[in-house]
């Protein structure tokens, strides 16, 4: 949902006005990343950011992800509960990038924040952090409520907003 206020922004940074982080509302499957700000804010924040994990068709190609974070394929399917196999589909499952989206927004965040150097991105998400009860934030982005813990936190600091 765009209005008209949005038109002519170019600069890929949110507005200084502090976003609801509310990501896990209602009965949605909380690492399906279901919220329409999630959304909005991975679309037109940190697309740039995240073209690379992309295929043609234009959708999160669980490979690409599961690069990005220094996983391999099967740790990824792990980390997501499903079998490896639905991550190889083609074409993919339809909920398949809504699983993902969680994913490619915390890998976009922490690729602004460095710069775009994927070492220290893969770096950053094996190191434990008091923020998150002394998980990794990779560790944390496997367990269901863990991803919306570790949005909340990337967000918060990007913008800003940290303790």
């Amino acid at each position: 949902m765009h209005n008209e206020s949005d038109k002519g922004e170019d600069t890929g940074r949110p507005s200084g006005k502090k976003p609801e982080l509310g990501l896990a509302r209602g009965n949605a499957d909380p690492r399906a990343g279901e919220s329409a700000l999630a959304r909005e804010f991975a679309e037109r924040a940190l697309a740039p950011l995240i073209n690379d994990l992309r295929g043609r068709s234009g959708a999160l190609e669980p490979r690409r992800v599961a690069s990005a974070v220094g996983m391999h394929l099967e740790q990824l399917a792990g980390c997501l509960e499903l079998p490896e196999e639905e991550l190889q589909k083609s074409p993919p499952p339809e909920y398949l990038e809504a699983r993902l989206e969680p994913f490619a927004m915390v890998i976009g965040v922490v690729r602004d924040v460095f710069g775009g150097d994927n070492n220290r991105v893969r770096s950053w998400l094996r190191t434990t952090r008091p923020e998150l009860d002394g998980q990794t934030p990779l560790d944390a982005m496997c367990v269901p409520a863990g991803i919306q813990s570790v949005i909340h936190f990337v967000l918060n600091a990007w913008l800003g907003n940290a303790d």
